[in-house]
């Protein structure tokens, strides 16, 4: 089923407000990727920034901990479970022989609301079974059902009880809802080492099953007039039901407005689904609107306040009765169409080419001993792209940085696919550089696949010499990608 299209005005928002909104974006070089601002059940702007598209099947990282929630909603509505479950009493098989009580006292509700027993994620990266470690970790525990504090192994284990019962992956048990919304058929989830659906950060699929999604809790689970979803168990889902204030983060003011069921409060009314690095679903129901934004802006301090403070100065322009569709609105629209059409990630910033080019390009530089493990580098200048050849650890690689802007290919070295622990692909990768001074160059590379993530290059050619540094934002890869290099041209 599609979604229904409106211009801004029709529904009462001004498109100077989300022309406005985009520059905002721009200006603060936040990366994007995609943005729905729904009112009204209906789609008022949509747009993507390249190489990102409307049927691309995108990340949602933590916002799958929702999904989760409302799956577990649906097993409590078939009476398969309660609130009220004990949660050992799913997974006999992981209770350590003497738990502590803690353990065999923990709820579904507890684990919905991020109040478990442990003090931390019980998983590591090369932890065989995630849902395992929920019961076995022996560090300190504490009452669960009393304390937020984020916790995706609550998630990983509630979605494995889903699992368990339904005997299917969590998005096939989830179908005759997720059809009912037009949600993608195709759409998946990465799978943690066991083999379990990974909700806790895993789910993959479109921007619009996303906005269709938001737009179904907001509804109170209710779908053009029928009702897919318990009513009263979404409303307790997307409401508080437990204080973040003092156990978030002091960097994260709009996470410290209390927490549902795996879904978080608004301070000024309503609720959001949050992924790590702009994944977002922001639902304010008394102003019947909906913003859906996937992005990468990991590494970039407070992005998220920034788009919250952005999204609740756009929402102050809206008003609640239709515009006039005049020729001034007329001309709003037309730019707000072009200022779509022209979205673009922000690119490193500087010239595209130095005096030095013929210096530098394809001079060899031996490194010293690094952290990155880095032997020699060299840094290929011409057609529009500098090419960054050096050996690591894996060997000989090299990746491309486009000069007028992202230049696609494929990541060099393999990480996990599908599934946590397996490494088996090749990601697909953007880079784009700049010259910020004569001497250095500066290169951005984006993860742009079933994972996201990114670094950033610095690279002082001085004399005979070489000076870089790397920096990466990605979860469990690119940890051969940070830190300093130095070395000297060979004769």
């Amino acid at each position: 089923m599609s979604l229904d299209f409106a211009t801004p005005e029709s529904l009462g928002i001004p498109s100077s407000a989300v022309s406005e909104f985009l520059a905002e974006i721009e200006d603060k070089r936040l990366c994007l990727h995609s943005f729905l601002l729904l009112r009204h059940g209906k789609v008022a702007a949509e747009g993507y920034w390249p190489p990102f598209s409307e049927d691309r099947k995108h990340r949602m990282y933590s916002i799958s901990k929702s999904f989760t929630a409302i799956a577990i909603g649906m097993m409590i509505e078939e009476g398969r479970i309660s609130l009220d479950s004990k949660v050992a009493d799913f997974f006999p098989e992981h209770v350590p022989k003497k738990p502590h009580t803690y353990v065999l006292e923990a709820t579904v509700r507890d684990l919905l609301m991020m109040a478990t027993y442990n003090k931390r994620n019980s998983y590591a990266i090369d932890s065989p079974d995630f849902t395992e470690t929920f019961f076995t970790d022996n560090l300190e525990k504490h009452k669960p059902g009393q304390i937020f504090h984020y916790d995706t192994a609550a998630t990983t284990v509630l979605c494995a009880i889903v699992e368990e019962l339904a005997g299917k992956p969590m998005l096939e048990y989830m179908r005759p809802v997720l059809d009912e919304i037009g949600f993608s058929k195709d759409a998946y989830c990465i799978e943690a080492p066991e083999g379990r659906s990974w909700t806790g950060s895993g789910i993959m699929c479109t921007s619009r099953d996303l906005a269709r999604f938001a737009l179904l809790c907001m509804n109170e689970g209710q779908w053009n007039g029928k009702q897919l979803l318990n009513r009263e168990y979404v409303k307790e889902a997307t409401s508080r039901q437990i204080d973040t204030s003092v156990s978030v983060s002091e960097g994260e003011i709009e996470g410290r407005n209390g927490y549902g069921y795996q879904i978080w409060n608004l301070r000024k009314g309503g609720f959001f689904m949050y992924g790590i690095g702009a994944q977002y679903a922001i639902c304010m129901p008394h102003e019947g609107t909906i913003l859906v934004l996937n992005g990468d802006t990991l590494g970039t301090g407070s992005a998220g306040d920034l788009l919250f403070d952005m999204f609740y100065r756009m929402v102050e322009k809206f008003l609640p009765d239709p515009l006039p569709e005049d020729a001034q609105a007329y001309k709003a629209q037309a730019r707000l169409k072009e200022q779509i059409a022209g979205l673009t990630l922000p690119r490193p910033l500087g010239k595209t080419s130095t005096a030095l080019a013929d210096k530098i390009s394809g001079r060899r530089f031996v490194l010293e001993e690094n952290e990155a493990g880095f032997k020699w580098l060299q840094l290929n200048i011409n057609d529009g792209k500098c090419t960054l050849q050096y050996e690591n650890s894996s060997g000989e690689c090299e990746l491309v940085f486009g000069m007028d802007g992202y230049v696609q290919h494929t990541f060099p070295e393999m990480h996990y696919g599908r599934r946590i622990g397996t490494i088996d692909t090749h990601y697909q990768s953007i880079g784009a550089g700049a010259w910020a001074m004569d001497k250095t160059f500066i290169g951005t590379t984006y993860i742009v696949d079933d994972y996201l993530g990114s670094f950033k290059l610095q690279l002082t050619f001085v004399d005979d010499e070489v000076c870089g540094f790397m920096s990466k934002c990605g979860q469990w890869f690119f940890e051969g990608y940070q830190g300093f290099l130095s070395g000297v041209a060979e004769n």
